[in-house]
């Protein structure tokens, strides 16, 4: 097999500080800002409720930076820096962390945000009964304390060199007002909910509590588009400003006439070819080679994703951008002679069938990579099998992590950081529905979040990549761009790898 050593230069590393929840984008370009105005945003589904903590789809994460703060944050940049903690440290062996809050920081209604209120923000996210995806980011957290008004104390079950990234999207909530988050969601954010019809539209104003420098706008609309074609036909004619997630096909003819479009700088969303490596055939690490091997990435990337993304012939969640990528790792490149040997070597020999489970009317982009690889199976004698479902049907039959699908190979996607902490922790076991367990990936692992210096940690990034690299748990055709679309005449809009929208900082030229 041929290999690569895929080091970057220590010159290219982040910094501690760089540890992120998604990495800063090309933003708008800026100019003379005009104070006040409307900024309309659409995408074409809806927000279906507020609170931050159960979020239900991707796009509601708008709203975080919106009406939110963490302790922490990720700036434009894609560092990790204070937002309501003015500083932090951690003890001798990462696990014990201490957060200094920032002075003046209210509530939207008024209430001093305190330490207090800080720890009741964590413990409802670690809460049993909190459905909440930040989880498995804090679970290592076993006590929160508030030693005074301005303290924030955090004890783990673990070493965590890499927490401040991890407790970026833990937002300071006002627990005692729950019960009303969805009419008057209280936050320390820029902006406040005027009004807010769930699956339609939110409307949000400025925030008059708000600690830092105004918003420069009066208003933000952010409404559902009937679909991807209005919407794209609305930033044209100008009743729209933003359009978040612009349709992969309609990218290239956007750009230009009045219109930007806004990139991550180090995208992080990946489509994710699930197998049960519990089952044959793919219990077999020869069979997930060659499904590797068989894989014809460019011709996913140009026909799938219409260019927009870069392909990952290395089969690494982690895109070749990214400062921590990087091990002894084998090149997969589209092979169909070393895919038919390593089929044949796990007893997938011609005439086998596999299915490809999809989801019916949604995610074209899936449906065009299952023929591309249908024809590539087919030249070696491997029937694939295309059955699109309902996206119920579709997730019953994998999901959660557990199930038995024998020959099945499921396709998902990740919206993860580009920080590995926090996007190859998809392999532990018990998370990704591949079923996956190895314990030298789960040991290297632990030692990689628990290693506070950067360029050691940096060299055990590499080795929970050989391991991944060679046991090939699912398979990772490239990285997507999750690209949006602004009007010219907005600036200040930017991107996170993982494609979270920013308009905190958002205006209108004058």
């Amino acid at each position: 097999m041929s290999r690569r050593r895929a080091w970057l230069s220590g010159a290219a590393m982040l910094t501690a500080a760089l540890l992120i929840t998604g990495c800063g984008s090309s933003a708008t370009p800026t100019g003379e800002t005009q104070k006040g105005g409307t900024l309309t945003v659409a995408a074409a589904q809806g927000i279906p409720q507020l609170n931050p903590a159960i979020r239900t789809f991707a796009w509601e994460e708008v709203l975080f930076p919106l009406l939110w703060n963490g302790l922490t944050k990720t700036d434009e940049s894609g560092k990790i820096v204070g937002d309501l903690a003015e500083k932090w440290e951690a003890s001798a062996d990462q696990k014990t962390w201490t957060f200094t809050l920032r002075d003046g920081v209210t509530f939207s209604n008024g209430d001093p945000f305190t330490a207090d209120a800080a720890v009741s923000a964590f413990k409802y996210y670690l809460d049993d009964k909190t459905a909440t995806q930040e989880k498995n980011k804090i679970s290592m957290i076993t006590d929160v304390t508030a030693p005074d008004e301005k303290t924030v104390v955090l004890t783990l079950s673990e070493p965590i060199a890499t927490l401040p990234a991890g407790i970026v999207w833990v937002k300071m909530i006002d627990v005692d007002a729950l019960g009303s988050i969805d009419k008057d969601p209280i936050g320390t954010g820029p902006y406040v909910v005027d009004k807010f019809t769930p699956d339609d539209s939110v409307t949000l104003v400025p925030n008059e509590k708000f600690f830092g420098e105004a918003p420069a706008l009066d208003e933000i609309k952010i409404v559902k588009a009937a679909e991807s074609t209005a919407a794209v036909t609305g930033l044209r004619s100008g009743d729209l400003d933003v359009l978040w997630s612009v349709p992969q096909g309609d990218v290239d003819g956007l750009e230009g006439g009045g219109i930007a479009l806004v990139r991550p700088d180090n995208p992080s969303q990946w489509p994710s070819w699930e197998v049960d490596t519990t089952s044959p055939p793919f219990d077999d690490v020869r069979a997930r080679q060659a499904l590797a091997y068989a894989t014809d990435r460019d011709a996913i990337l140009d026909a799938a994703y219409y260019g927009q993304g870069n392909v990952s012939s290395t089969n690494n969640a982690l895109g070749e951008s990214n400062p921590w990528y990087g091990g002894d790792l084998t090149d997969y490149s589209y092979d169909l002679d070393k895919a038919k040997e390593l089929f044949a070597q796990a007893g997938v020999t011609e005439g086998s069938t596999l299915t490809w489970w999809g989801i019916a009317g949604q995610y074209p982009e899936w449906n065009t990579s299952g023929e591309i690889l249908q024809a590539s199976l087919k030249k070696i004698g491997i029937t694939l099998k295309i059955d699109n479902n309902d996206i119920g049907t579709w997730v019953d039959s994998f999901y959660p992590a557990g199930k038995s699908y024998p020959g099945y190979i499921v396709p998902n996607f990740q919206s993860t950081p580009p920080e590995p902490a926090y996007a190859l922790n998809f392999y532990l076991p018990g998370r990704c529905e591949c079923n996956w367990k190895d314990d030298d990936f789960s040991k290297a692992f632990s030692d990689a979040v628990a290693e506070p210096d950067e360029t050691a940690r940096k060299e055990k990034w590499g080795v929970v990549q050989e391991i991944i690299n060679r046991e090939v748990p699912l398979i990772v055709p490239l990285q997507s761009t999750v690209v949006s679309a602004t009007s010219d005449k907005v600036t200040g809009v930017w991107v996170e790898g993982g494609g979270q929208l920013h308009l905190e900082n958002a205006a209108l030229k004058g």
